[in-house]
């Protein structure tokens, strides 16, 4: 959207104000909200092992397992910004601040100015990482109360949102929630912030949408596609996964059970077994024994629908032996001597 001189330079007024009212002291908290999420972790994976909910528990541990990396590097960070904290911070002027804001057009071909919400706003061009497409990435800066730590804050909205199907609430690997996973550009960020250094801003966030950690993905781009497995809790790529054709929960190929009539894949929870040949079979495909109402295959049903060991017992039941009938007569010739 084009903005008018008026508006750039009335926001450009806002954010010198801004900087200027908040001072050059920020203070930098712990991560708490990080380490108590750790400790929530924690506990749940105790309570599913202590219940005996093993693939819960196994599910728990990689998400700590996520969890404390996020919280190191967190501290790794915090570290940085305390070794790296400068004395003054001098505001800029409201003229420089006004460069930046028009640079913005032409860095990002549009940009939008919100005088009443207080807000900036870019759309980056669609973003490709690794061949997976992600899409278009809003970045939304806005002003913070004047009680906050950082005189801004922002967060990312995926525009044609492309979620891996583990987990809706991430829209690129490094973000989750709207909320960027900052890594290394932590401190160079809030430093482009704090210096009212706005395009610097906007072109390291845009940066780091265009760029892939694999070491700390929320989801990593190899497993973008994969689905967890309804069963064993596994992630299974595309290629390794089925699902189950009764409630539609994926599935890895291992723990998918095929029907032996239908062959249609089902789940542990959706699938039975013949009582007779102990083979996997589908409520479907079930038929009761005519006789003793055994749940049977298809396979072990004969033509009258009688399962093997009652076809058994009937024959036998209605089997009569040929036998040479005798009578008096027979026997009294028999014994008459020639």
């Amino acid at each position: 959207m084009n903005q008018s001189p008026k508006t750039v330079w009335r926001m450009a007024s806002l954010v010198e104000q801004q900087l200027s009212s908040l001072g050059s002291d920020t203070y930098t908290g712990l991560p708490e909200a990080a380490w108590m999420n750790c400790l929530r972790l924690i506990r749940m994976r105790q309570q599913a092992q202590e219940r005996g909910w093993f693939r819960a528990a196994t599910k728990l541990e990689r998400e700590l397992t996520r969890e404390v990396f996020q919280l190191s590097r967190q501290l790794v960070t915090l570290q940085q910004e305390l070794e790296s904290a400068a004395d003054d911070k001098p505001v800029p002027e409201t003229s420089t601040i006004y460069e930046d804001l028009l640079a913005l057009e032409e860095e990002f071909g549009e940009y939008d100015i919100e005088l009443k919400t207080k807000s900036i706003s870019v759309v980056t061009e669609p973003i490709v990482l690794e061949g997976v497409y992600l899409g278009a990435f809003e970045i939304r800066l806005e002003f913070t109360d004047l009680n906050s730590d950082a005189p801004f804050q922002y967060q990312v909205f995926a525009q044609d949102p492309q979620s891996p199907i583990t987990d809706d609430a991430v829209t690129h690997p490094h973000v989750q929630s709207d909320i960027v996973c900052e890594g290394d550009a932590r401190v160079p960020i809030k430093s482009s912030l704090e210096q009212g250094r706005l395009l610097d801003f906007f072109v390291l966030v845009s940066r780091l949408l265009h760029t892939y950690n694999p070491e700390s993905p929320y989801v990593a781009l190899s497993d973008w596609h994969s689905a967890e497995c309804s069963d064993c809790a596994d992630v299974v790529t595309t290629d390794e996964q089925t699902h189950c054709t009764s409630c539609e929960n994926r599935l890895c190929r291992q723990c998918a059970n095929s029907c032996t009539d239908c062959s249609f894949s089902f789940c542990h929870d959706c699938s039975t077994r013949c009582e007779i040949c102990r083979d996997d079979c589908c409520e479907s495909c079930l038929k009761e024994c005519g006789l003793c109402g055994s749940s049977c295959c298809s396979n072990c049903l004969d033509i009258e629908e009688r399962c093997p060991i009652c076809e058994t017992q009937e024959d036998e039941e209605t089997y009569e032996p040929d036998q040479e009938t005798t009578t008096p007569e027979t026997v009294s010739l028999a014994s008459t001597p020639l």
